[in-house]
């Protein structure tokens, strides 16, 4: 609906009756004559722009200086006939100020120190920000401006759409949100993920429409049930329901590195109050009908956000066990939610009232900061957008590009961000033009450099250093398939080593079917997957190797649910056979620890304890973790070497003492070696033949009872 003007005074009047109609009518009039026979892209008359952006700030409750500025802001970048003193001579220094505010800088100007480099964006946008710290209606008119054009952006030639969709995303959402107008905010975002990532876009639009059958009927459900919590109180209120909005629900993907389908809480309800008694009734009444989300409860109430955002967020776990987010707050709470500070916008002088000054100015005095330690308006545009994002960190191309990494992320981040080629061949970084290790946290304003060699290969450690879904996935993907490789070479050496001592001709089985008989029998498709398995261990290459001699060797029987005994340690390994398997020698397991197996290269299946160091870097491909518990039947004489630490005190026949305990408890001695160190405490390291955890249990217990031992324990590594 295209608006009229004379709704935008109707609007203007409802919440300002002391509003000058014939000065609105005059700038409007004013706005008709000078864009008189322009067009848009979308090929209406230019003036349905300006009249779009006066009712946007009608919505806001500006005042009638930000009206007029609102019908004006285009006069003179799209008319150049009109000069400032035109519009400062009819409308008054306050409105010349906002238009010239808004006005766009078409050329380059100069920068600091006289070099001619300022580009025209930054430059207007630096222009914007200032006087923005003088009078708060500079941005308001900008932000509503930035909404029509965001509405109408399919008008804008498509080339010209991600640019814009980008700029506002980084740059006029967060300020909307920092000035607390978390509608304008929200479809600022929505607006601008539709055109800056379509894919994405897409991706969660569908994912969501397909869940919307469903939605509509529990939202409507749980809107009754929270009816029912006001009335069970006796409380007057309001429930509102909605699915979330799509850019907040991409975030949370992004930030949590999972996808769509296990995004749960994807539906909100606000509930509206007149009290904030009432508030922390309604989260009791609420808890007590459904269980609260643990860590999920935030207190903006009692701790409001930096924008002066009032509110209780619960997230709970509703009757069919959806996960869903409730906000209470009261009507002023939600205004204040809406739209910032127009909530108490007083009407003279583009000031804010007391209540908004310590939110909101308090930012405005940090921006002034910004241009005193810039030296130009790139500088300055992105010192503001580290500003915007506090929880993000920014950092520069070699080139000059911004880009955004969450906190925590490192030079390979950014390699990778680059493009994946980049990644894979980094070889090291420089950071503000110094070398730094590939771990060293980026922080923002950071200048980074990356420097590659074709040589150049990731390395498993890199998954410590890494944060970023993209780089951890890259390296992980390519570290797979270097280890399959690896694999196969080991298995094809493995199998042919056993082909020839069965006198097996290779080639002749493979022509003659017996081959694909083989790769039927143990589950794979082709040779090279037949090759990774013996290579990783998993199969075992002479019995490979017998099952191609015709009627020889049969396959043995499918694992039982309780798992097969594995060739080797005395293991039990769920749902496989023919593995071999040995004891981590990082950790040495014993019988009654937790453990799990790791396929490992060349090793067969390696059994750690679950609390090994080792587990947490060797988990990064967990299709070659594998649960296995120990053999019930095993031989119970089997012995077990585990090395043990005592710290103890320097008197006679300590050594002795602990000597006596092990033979008393039938363990053997391995190796034993003691010092004692300049303050008197005496060291002893045991290494003892066990049978199983009990038996060390016990020993380590009797130790410990020793008059003069300090501590005792099980060496981990």
């Amino acid at each position: 609906m295209i608006p009229r003007i004379d709704h935008v005074i109707e609007k203007v009047k409802s919440y300002n009756p002391s509003s000058d109609e014939k000065l609105l009518q005059r700038a409007y009039l004013y706005s008709a004559f000078a864009h008189e026979g322009q067009l848009r892209y979308s090929g209406e008359p230019y003036l349905v722009h300006p009249v779009a952006v006066a009712a946007l700030l009608a919505e806001l409750r500006a005042d009638d200086t930000a009206i007029v500025a609102g019908l004006l802001h285009d006069v003179i970048e799209d008319n150049h006939g009109v000069p400032l003193s035109a519009i400062q001579n009819h409308f008054g220094d306050e409105v010349a100020h906002i238009v010239d505010a808004v006005t766009k800088i078409e050329e380059k100007v100069p920068s600091a120190g006289g070099a001619p480099e300022e580009s025209p964006q930054w430059a207007t946008l630096r222009k914007l920000i200032l006087a923005m710290v003088d009078d708060i209606r500079v941005i308001l008119v900008k932000l509503a401006d930035r909404l029509h054009n965001m509405r109408t952006l399919d008008a804008l030639p498509k080339d010209r759409r991600p640019e814009k969709a980008r700029e506002t995303l980084e740059i006029y959402a967060p300020i909307a949100y920092r000035l607390g107008l978390g509608k304008l905010k929200n479809e600022l975002e929505e607006l601008s993920f539709r055109y800056a990532m379509p894919a994405e876009y897409a991706s969660v639009s569908q994912a969501l429409q397909e869940k919307r059958t469903y939605s509509e009927d529990f939202l409507e459900d749980t809107r009754s049930n929270l009816l029912k919590v006001l009335k069970d109180l006796k409380i007057k209120g309001e429930v509102q329901s909605r699915i979330k909005h799509l850019y907040s629900i991409y975030k949370k993907l992004e930030r949590q590195g999972i996808n769509v389908e296990e995004v749960y809480d994807y539906m909100a309800f606000r509930i509206l109050v007149n009290s904030v008694r009432d508030c922390y009734a309604v989260l009791g009444g609420i808890h007590s009908m459904w269980k609260p989300i643990p860590g999920r409860f935030k207190d903006y109430i009692a701790i409001p956000k930096e924008n002066h955002y009032r509110s209780l967020h619960t997230s709970v776990i509703a009757s069919n066990g959806q996960p869903i987010e409730v906000q209470i707050r009261t009507w002023q709470m939600h205004a204040e939610a809406e739209n910032g500070l127009a909530a108490h916008w007083r009407y003279k002088e583009g000031r804010l009232t007391k209540e908004d000054e310590d939110s909101t100015m308090a930012w405005l005095r940090q921006v002034m900061e910004l241009r005193q330690s810039s030296n130009s308006a790139g500088e300055f545009v992105q010192n503001l957008r580290i500003d915007l994002y506090p929880n993000e960190v920014y950092v520069f191309t070699p080139k000059g590009k911004v880009m955004s990494f969450p906190r925590g992320a490192t030079p390979l981040d950014f390699a990778y961000a680059i493009h994946t080629e980049v990644g894979q061949q980094c070889i090291g970084a420089k950071i503000n033009n110094k070398l730094v290790p590939l771990k060293t946290p980026l922080t923002s304003g950071d200048m980074v450099e990356i420097m590659t060699s074709p040589s150049g290969k990731p390395s498993r450690d890199w998954l410590k250093y890494a944060v970023t879904g993209r780089a951890l996935n890259k390296i992980k993907a390519w570290l797979n398939a270097q280890e399959k490789k690896r694999a196969v070479e080991i298995g094809k050496s493995l199998l042919d080593r056993e082909c020839k001592r069965l006198k097996i001709n290779l080639k002749d089985a493979q022509e003659s079917g017996a081959a694909a008989d083989v790769l039927k029998k143990v589950s794979v498709s082709d040779m090279d997957a037949l090759m990774a398995e013996i290579g990783y261990g998993k199969l075992s290459a002479r019995t490979v190797a017998r099952r191609f001699l015709s009627g020889e060797d049969s396959p043995p029987p499918p694992a039982q649910e309780t798992g097969m005994r594995a060739e080797g340690a005395p293991v039990v390994v769920r749902g496989a056979t023919d593995f071999l398997t040995t004891l981590a020698k990082c950790c040495k397991p014993i019988r009654g620890d937790d453990i799990v197996g790791f396929i490992s290269r060349g090793k067969g299946l390696v059994v750690h304890r679950t609390d090994c160091p080792n587990m947490k870097r060797l988990t990064y491909n967990p299709d070659r973790v594998i649960p296995v518990t120990w053999e019930l039947s095993s031989d119970s004489n089997s012995i077990h070497e585990v090395p043990i630490v005592l710290r103890t005190e320097d008197r006679p026949g300590m050594v002795a003492a602990i000597t006596h305990v092990v033979t008393e408890s039938k363990a053997r001695i391995r190796h034993i070696d003691g010092t004692v160190s300049s303050s008197g405490e005496g060291r002893v390291k045991l290494t003892l033949g066990i049978r199983d955890r009990s038996h060390l249990n016990q020993i380590l217990s009797q130790i410990a009872h020793l008059d003069g031992v300090l501590e005792v324990f099980r060496k981990s590594r």
